[in-house]
């Protein structure tokens, strides 16, 4: 996704901040706290990825009624290539103390804004601090010029413009772990906090509503799972009826999302519903419908397309 077209959310106004200013402070429950700039962070060994990230509330509008929040159809999801030092090896660096148990980072937009991560999490070598993004500076609406990038989980945790982070020895409950980004229900229990996103994909064409010409088009469109790797797609064309399995090109190494398409024949004239479901390798399964939650996080049911075939 060109870094122009990249979706952007972000709880706060962006900050500015020139690379030359941005620093970040190592802290908390560590043997030797650290403050590194972007040429020092730059110094160390990197790694490249190319990466989907998907807002925890992507697809929102789809439930019924709508959850709360920004009502995004299937846009608020991308994929780039970042380039960055993994975090991994920043905390090997400033060596942890034997009770450490999280990481919370805290945005440069806000000191409000904090999001922690276990350790297990935050030491997976495709966990990194990026300052590139596409082959570039990533840009400051993206959380330049340094963002943290956790693959698999809400775009939440993969906090822009990072300032800080405290090594924490108890679990973290601020806002946005208790009071947002939790998975509520109509009365206002909450079951679980929002982490890890599901099996899921969706169309890039046709558009719902789209009018279409009789003859043979491909249908396609890109999946992910944070869970696991996509093991297969299939498109249904008649409404559910029967599903083709469809071919899948796959992504850039295994944090990628993957393109999927088939090639259709509409042939009779009139309105067509076609549908698409995928299968991670842990087994999930994109399901019919999703339980309705307060915040409208974590859609996943099977996406589908309205369209009319227009006779030859």
């Amino acid at each position: 996704m060109p870094n122009p077209l990249f979706f952007l959310r972000s709880n706060y106004p962006p900050p500015t901040i020139e690379p030359d200013a941005w620093q970040v402070r190592i802290d908390g429950r560590v043997k030797r706290p650290l403050t590194l700039s972007l040429d020092e962070l730059q110094s160390l060994p990197n790694r490249t990825d190319e990466v989907w990230l998907e807002c925890a509330g992507n697809s929102r509008r789809r439930f019924d009624p709508p959850g709360e929040g920004n009502q995004w159809d299937e846009q608020a999801v991308s994929n780039a290539v970042f380039t960055g030092v993994s975090l991994s090896a920043v905390l090997d660096r400033v060596g942890l103390e034997d009770d450490a148990l999280e990481v919370l980072a805290t945005g440069g937009d806000s000191t409000a804004f904090q999001r922690s991560l276990p350790l297990d999490m935050a030491r997976r070598p495709e966990v990194v601090l990026a300052w590139q993004m596409n082959g570039e500076p990533i840009p400051a609406p993206n959380g330049g010029p340094v963002r943290l990038v956790v693959p698999g989980w809400a775009g939440i945790a993969s906090v822009k413009w990072p300032v800080q982070l405290e090594i924490v020895n108890t679990p973290f409950r601020g806002y946005y772990h208790a009071e947002r980004y939790i998975m509520a229900d109509a009365t206002g229990r909450v079951s679980a906090s929002v982490r890890e996103m599901p099996v899921k994909s969706v169309f890039a064409w046709p558009a719902e509503g789209q009018i279409v010409a009789a003859g043979t088009h491909t249908v396609f469109g890109f999946a992910w799972s944070g869970l696991g790797q996509i093991a297969r797609v299939e498109v249904s064309t008649d409404g559910q009826r029967t599903w083709s399995a469809a071919r899948i090109a796959p992504g850039d190494g295994p944090l990628a999302w993957l393109r999927w398409e088939l090639p259709w024949t509409a042939s009779a004239a009139g309105a067509a519903t076609l549908a698409v479901r995928a299968t991670d390798t842990a087994g999930n399964v994109q399901p019919q419908s999703v339980p309705w939650n307060k915040f409208g996080y974590l859609m996943n049911a099977i996406a589908t397309r309205s369209v009319t075939v227009q006779a030859g």
